[in-house]
């Protein structure tokens, strides 16, 4: 099984012009516009925002950075090297996107592939990641996971569903839904009850539905964030190939899960191998807030317990903004070589907020920054791994933000969102904590 990133050549070098000289510097992409009523301008970087946009810090300095990687630079004689000040400036950003959704340029740089391209050079030489990233790639060699945990305890979370429970062992029978736990609520002990509630759930509304358990393999999202493609491409091809085995021998076509960060790498990073196609023939694959909202719609189940609580939503960057097509006129057939045509927005924003309205007894209040313009939680990108107390500090901003609306609970979509979130409350001691959807809809069933 063949990857292709299509920007790094056959000799190892990056092929990157096309993106990063397109990049003006003008700096809209610090601040999120809404045009309201009132029109407002937010901060919507969290690297800018923690680093003052000092140096190379903020996407535009990021630009800068890959042309002096690719000797594109101005400074003709100043010749790259590794130094430490470049790795953290290029390891600090959480590659939430916000920066190229707020990019008003023709051209659109593409930031977040200009950043994990350079990251997999960092990579291919020998200088990256982060040492402190170092634990999270030796238990994805050791573990297929980054949790350090082994692979022994990756099904220890389904020891707690009901004995009357319709899961299937999907290793053995057949079932037209695989759900796809993933790893955080597999080994991240406080946000496991998200996997409960979504088989809680799935039994409630009667889906024929089935896990890997132990079989089930990392996404590979977290490494491929840090530039380890090698790693990536290892597990990402393992699943490909499992995938396509439970679609021919045990009827599966759709691949459902709750984690925005593996959702984000099934139908954004696994279409650059050869046999992408070959193997999801015949799958689609759904985030568990567009699968329930569709069943929904159909009149198939709809939440009846009432649930007292205001409550505001938190969009995940990997389900949000980084689900885009940018349509570019790269030979210059329609417009002019390079130009920008047209975005294809395939976010997931209005299924989990139709589903929290659709609750008896819950208020609903959204933050001034959301869909679009929603503020990373801080934990992505390896943030979480390489500076944890940077990530819940970030993350306690959100909270602010959440606490403003006059919510008790943030709802967000993305257990590491919803860990880190937490985390950001315990920052500023506030009582206002997050849940999953899942989790508040296991409640409203």
């Amino acid at each position: 099984m063949e990857w292709d990133f299509r920007n790094i050549d056959d000799e190892g070098e990056l092929n990157l012009k096309k993106f990063f000289w397109k990049c003006t510097a003008c700096g809209t992409c610090r601040s999120g516009y809404t045009y309201g009523p009132p029109p407002t301008f937010r901060v919507i970087c969290p690297q800018g925002n923690k680093f003052g946009y000092q140096g190379y810090y903020g996407s535009k300095g990021k630009a800068a950075l890959a042309r002096w990687m690719t000797g594109c630079s101005y400074l003709k004689d100043e010749k790259f090297e590794y130094t430490p000040e470049f790795l953290h400036t290029l390891y600090s950003c959480t590659e939430c996107g916000g920066c190229q959704n707020q990019c008003m340029i023709d051209f659109k740089p593409h930031i977040i592939d200009t950043i994990e391209a350079m990251r997999a050079k960092a990579v291919q030489d020998g200088k990256g990641p982060l040492k402190e990233h170092h634990v999270l790639v030796m238990s994805m060699k050791n573990n297929d996971n980054p949790y350090t945990g082994p692979r022994a305890i990756r099904a220890k979370w389904m020891k707690k569903i009901d004995n009357d429970s319709k899961l299937k062992d999907i290793n053995k029978e057949s079932a037209p839904v695989l759900y796809y736990a993933g790893c955080t609520p597999a080994y991240n002990a406080p946000v496991r009850d998200l996997a409960l509630s979504t088989v809680r759930v799935f039994d409630k509304i009667g889906l024929n539905y089935g896990a890997l358990g132990k079989n089930e393999v990392c996404c590979g999202s977290t490494v491929l964030r840090i530039g380890e493609r090698d790693q990536f491409e290892r597990v990402a091809s393992k699943n490909l190939e499992q995938f396509k085995m439970l679609h021919d021998e045990r009827g599966v076509d759709t691949i459902v899960t709750s984690c925005a960060g593996c959702y984000r790498a099934f139908v954004e990073d696994y279409p650059h191998s050869d046999a992408y196609k070959e193997c999801m023939d015949g799958i689609k694959v759904m985030h568990t807030s567009e699968l329930l909202y569709e069943k929904f719609k159909n009149g198939e189940w709809e939440p009846t317990k009432e649930v007292k609580m205001k409550v505001t939503y938190h969009d995940p960057c990997h389900l949000g903004r980084h689900l885009k097509d940018w349509i570019i006129d790269w030979d210059g057939s329609k417009q002019w070589k390079g130009s920008y045509l047209d975005c294809i927005d395939r976010g997931v924003f209005e299924a989990p907020r139709e589903l929290i309205k659709a609750i008896p007894g819950i208020e609903f209040e959204e933050m001034k920054r959301s869909r679009n313009n929603s503020f990373c939680c801080g934990s992505g990108g390896g943030i979480k791994t390489a500076f944890p107390d940077w990530a819940a500090e970030n993350a306690s901003l959100r909270v602010e933000e959440a606490i403003d609306t006059g919510a008790e609970m943030i709802i967000s979509c993305c257990p590491f969102c919803h860990a880190n979130l937490n985390d950001g409350a315990k920052v500023i001691k506030s009582e206002c904590k997050t849940m999953d959807l899942i989790e508040l809809l296991d409640q409203a069933l």
